[in-house]
């Protein structure tokens, strides 16, 4: 566990504000699908916070999660726009999920981990904790991003551990779960990955495949046991507080 959510609670009662960032590209973003990780994870800390404090509307109100996701974004881009779209905020946290356009768009393994290296040093200086997470694997095995990906993820292990930092390996983790599932959106096209329209998008996952993503967040980062086939069917449902 990383930081667990009576930690939150002590920050929530002394700053009166709990500001998470999710930083990243498309899979971050997930504009296109609801329910989406970022979403999840921030229902089940307010829940779970509303546990444990009296006054509903501390974690309610005072909990805010902020889209820094940026399709299409590169390692190099966050670096660029980290101090004027990210830091400006004052996070007390930052989620990231991102890397797999790096190798679509010329930045090799190593400038991938500099890049990475200094991000993490910039974040550090300013805000107290940071969730690192590599990318997610891709829904179909024979693609540039499944066969090349692996060498970043080799090179951020070897930039961790950090001090004060979790890394999570979201490209593993998330390849062992049935990936067919998660992979069924029909795509417009996307000619920088090859994907025609009319193809199944095996780049950005479903509410299932997201609901995944805040599993292994929630475990790792907060300690937070979730069922996503739960959520995601209770959700389906209509629950207006899907279960979990």
């Amino acid at each position: 566990m990383y930081l667990d959510v009576n930690k939150i609670k002590d920050i929530l009662l002394e700053k009166e504000h709990f500001r998470i960032v999710f930083l990243g590209d498309s899979i971050t973003s997930a504009e296109w699908v609801h329910p989406n990780w970022r979403e999840i994870v921030e229902y089940v800390l307010k829940d779970e916070l509303e546990n444990i404090i009296p006054d509903w509307k501390i974690p309610s109100w005072k909990i805010r999660g902020i889209n820094c996701g940026f399709d299409g974004s590169t390692s190099l881009d966050h670096l660029e726009r980290l101090e004027s779209e990210v830091l400006n905020y004052k996070p007390d946290l930052i989620i990231s999920l991102f890397g797999g356009n790096d190798l679509y768009f010329g930045i090799s393994p190593k400038e991938h981990k500099e890049n990475i290296i200094k991000l993490i040093n910039k974040i550090k200086t300013e805000v107290p904790y940071l969730i690192f997470c590599s990318s997610i694997a891709c829904g179909k095995n024979e693609t540039v991003k499944n066969k090349e990906y692996p060498k970043y993820v080799d090179e951020l292990k070897n930039i961790f551990p950090v001090n004060d930092v979790l890394y999570i390996d979201m490209y593993e983790k998330y390849a062992k779960f049935d990936l067919n599932k998660f992979y069924t959106f029909v795509s417009e096209g996307n000619e920088v990955v090859g994907i025609k329209p009319g193809d199944i998008d095996f780049l950005h996952p479903n509410q299932l495949g997201n609901a995944y993503i805040a599993k292994i967040i929630l475990k790792d980062g907060f300690g937070i046991e979730f069922d996503p086939e739960k959520y995601i069917r209770e959700t389906v449902e209509g629950k207006m507080f899907p279960g979990y």
